[in-house]
């Protein structure tokens, strides 16, 4: 009698396992999102504190379409991955689609796209390096980026690293470096928006190569990243990721349709 009671026990705590998990599902789910702490425009502080961007309005407008809360926060950037898979995060919403992060994460459909180019200072009209006089410069890149991965591909640079792009535009002002390789929505805003007059973008493409924004998540979440892109699509169609891209960088061309 005990051994066709004991399946029976376990089937029961199979199921209230499962309507467990039922009621948990049924409550209103919040996806935790990873940004850097201030890459403007991209995520950054305003004077209150509070994370403001181009990446945390495409996040809200994401888990609005998904139909879930958003929980947004800033830490290190080289450390999103990590936090990622330990599951400190559910997504990372602004991540340039590398074949070496495709190792460890999954990607969503692209929805941005930029290139990779310099900023100067303004008081050096005459310089625009392309690939072949970088290695002639004193140049500086953020850790762990798309523009850091784009030097390691040009024979002869060798940059200074910096943890955050405020210190690396810093030592571009005060002449410590000669030329600050970024991704093109940061370089543009920051020029135009925090620096005018003193900062230039060169506009000059390190290469052909263009890089694809989308939202990282961990590889064996498949059910989320399904979500992520419906979500995608739904923005595409009713005008909220053109509307976002165009707020923030005042072009939406940017916006991969």
């Amino acid at each position: 009698m005990s051994r066709i009671l004991a399946p029976i026990a376990y089937l029961l705590a199979m199921v209230a396992g499962t309507l467990t998990m039922s009621a948990a599902v049924g409550q209103e789910r919040t996806l935790r999102v990873g940004a850097d702490s201030d890459y403007r425009p991209i995520s950054y502080p305003d004077p209150s504190g509070k994370m403001i961007g181009f990446d945390v309005d495409f996040a809200t407008a994401l888990a609005s379409h998904m139909g879930v809360k958003l929980q947004y926060e800033g830490m290190a950037w080289d450390g999103i991955i990590p936090a990622l898979q330990s599951k400190k995060i559910d997504a990372v919403t602004d991540l340039v689609a590398t074949d070496k992060r495709k190792e460890v994460v999954a990607f969503s459909n692209p929805y941005l796209v930029q290139t990779i180019t310099t900023v100067v200072r303004a008081d050096k009209p005459e310089l625009s390096p392309g690939p072949e006089e970088l290695a002639k410069l004193r140049v500086g890149v953020m850790v762990s980026t798309a523009a850091a991965t784009a030097l390691e591909k040009m024979p002869g640079v060798k940059p200074t690293t910096y943890n955050t792009v405020a210190d690396e535009y810093s030592d571009l002002l005060l002449g410590r470096i000669d030329v600050v390789v970024i991704e093109s929505i940061n370089g543009a805003y920051v020029a135009s928006a925090t620096y005018p007059g003193k900062l230039r973008v060169t506009g000059r493409a390190l290469s052909d190569d263009k890089s694809l924004v989308a939202v990282a998540v961990r590889k064996d979440d498949t059910a989320l990243l399904n979500e992520v892109n419906a979500a995608i699509a739904k923005m595409r169609s009713d005008g909220s990721l053109k509307a976002t891209v165009m707020k923030w960088f005042g072009d939406d061309r940017m916006a991969v349709q």
